[in-house]
């Protein structure tokens, strides 16, 4: 589909919503989710999961009837806000609802892992518009994974290729994300949408759509997650229980800037092990701050794999902070993207990272370089710039 259509595909969307949305003040079956799922066996287990303080709590659970059908009531009336259906640990669906609503679901489950796009769901305008979003989205998103994972088997011409791509395909899912806000400003489906953009490059959107949904949203932890990645965007964090930096810095996203020292860090790697920023003196390290569910993190990943292939040999390494809270995750990123380096480190605290809160570190992505020496020698470095820097230190 292409970029217009899907404009005028959404904003049909979200005018159908608008008229349709005044629902009845009871709904039979209020706080009951059902559906059928195809392709399923008899007795598949379906997880109801809430998201809560930036992790997925279960709060209800099921099994599949013969034909593929389920029904499920969580025991304490669900809050408003985002929860998750997934079938078999494997095939999860996002939807938006509370206890007032009775969604009813219905797809056809695909024979590989991952988010089912081609949904049908009723009772719920909020997650009908999100299934909407979503049915555009991934599959540009599995399309962009793909380019990534490729790009380090390619020969230079094709790289390039691949990498113009790849850069087409970023603008295009930062622009699905804006059109999406843009044309439904007031339904809670937009937080999905904001969290695909960055918050310093997107200021004005997060500004947004967070002041609209202010009134009626506040109180939803999905909501408070990107509210507090937003302020965190805008707000240097000081270092607990340690000296001032040596000077004032103008940069923002971290309390350190060039020509600081690099403060140590030290934190489990992901067998469990202690490593040390410190270990890698001598080498010039960028200091990558990421996470696995980041999606500007994950769009960033092939530049920071392409840059390692070719210096790393000639004293250039990564050490990856993450500020995942979930291991498996966290580990499949890695995998997924390519990250071949030995230095990847997580407390596994989110955004409560110790790393990063010494740091200052207010969104990410964000990546440090640091000298043979330890000192910084460059911030905010992304993409082509990082080559660049490179190629002038060690040529």
């Amino acid at each position: 589909m292409k970029f217009t259509t899907l404009k005028i595909f959404i904003s049909a969307i979200s005018f159908l919503t608008f008229v349709t949305g005044c629902a009845p003040p009871e709904v039979e079956n209020a706080g009951l989710i059902s559906g059928t799922f195809i392709g399923i066996d008899e007795g598949t287990p379906i997880m109801l999961r809430s998201f809560k303080n930036g992790s997925l709590i279960k709060v209800a659970q099921c099994v599949s009837g013969v034909d593929g059908t389920f029904s499920l009531t969580p025991e304490k009336p669900l809050r408003q806000g985002y929860h998750q259906l997934i079938i078999n640990k494997r095939w999860p669906i996002v939807l938006i609802t509370d206890s007032t609503e009775a969604p009813i679901v219905s797809a056809s489950v695909p024979d590989d892992k991952g988010y089912i796009t081609n949904s049908t769901i009723t009772g719920s305008a909020s997650s009908e518009l999100l299934a909407s979003y979503y049915k555009v989205l991934m599959p540009k998103q599995d399309s962009l994974l793909l380019i990534q994972n490729s790009i380090k088997n390619l020969n230079n011409e094709d790289k390039t290729v691949a990498t113009q791509t790849l850069n087409r395909l970023i603008i295009e899912l930062d622009n699905l994300s804006l059109e999406f806000i843009k044309s439904n400003p007031e339904s809670p489906s937009t937080l999905a949408a904001l969290e695909n953009l960055s918050p310093e490059k997107y200021a004005v959107a997060y500004k947004s759509v967070l002041k609209t949904l202010s009134k009626t949203y506040a109180d939803s932890h999905y909501f408070t997650m990107l509210k507090t990645k937003y302020e965190k965007s805008i707000s240097q964090r000081k270092i607990p229980n340690q000296p001032p930096p040596k000077k004032k810095t103008s940069g923002k996203n971290s309390t350190y800037s060039v020509g600081d020292e690099a403060p140590d860090i030290t934190m489990n790697n992901t067998d469990g092990e202690t490593i040390r920023l410190s270990d890698l003196r001598g080498e010039v390290v960028l200091i990558d701050f990421w996470a696995s569910w980041c999606g500007p993190c994950r769009r960033e990943n092939p530049n920071l794999v392409r840059a390692y292939e070719k210096f790393h040999s000639k004293g250039f390494e990564v050490f990856s902070v993450s500020l995942d809270s979930n291991k498996d995750k966290w580990l499949n990123a890695i995998k997924k993207d390519g990250l071949v380096w030995d230095n990847h480190v997580s407390d596994l605290q989110g955004w409560r990272n110790e790393a990063s809160s010494a740091y200052g570190i207010s969104s990410i992505p964000h990546a440090i370089l640091v000298g043979k020496d330890g000192v910084i020698i460059g911030t905010h470095i992304r993409g082509a710039a990082l080559e660049t820097e490179l190629e002038k230190l060690f040529d």
